[in-house]
């Protein structure tokens, strides 16, 4: 499956800033960086549900 352009853009800015498994960024970060585009959730969400992402509570993406 395909990522969406949003969730690709997440991914990479996850892996840049990011780099370590289990490390943690806030949905604050996110739309500090993307604006608060209803797009950025949905972009989560699906990035979750692929196993890219864990969402430990609602306002925190962990990578895996």
């Amino acid at each position: 499956m395909q990522l969406s352009k949003t969730a690709s853009e997440i991914l990479a800015f996850f892996r840049e800033t990011h780099r370590k498994p289990g490390a943690r960024m806030t949905i604050a970060t996110l739309d500090a960086h993307f604006g608060t585009d209803p797009s950025v959730a949905v972009a989560v969400s699906e990035l979750k549900q692929l196993g890219y992402v864990g969402v430990p509570d609602s306002g925190t993406v962990q990578s895996n």
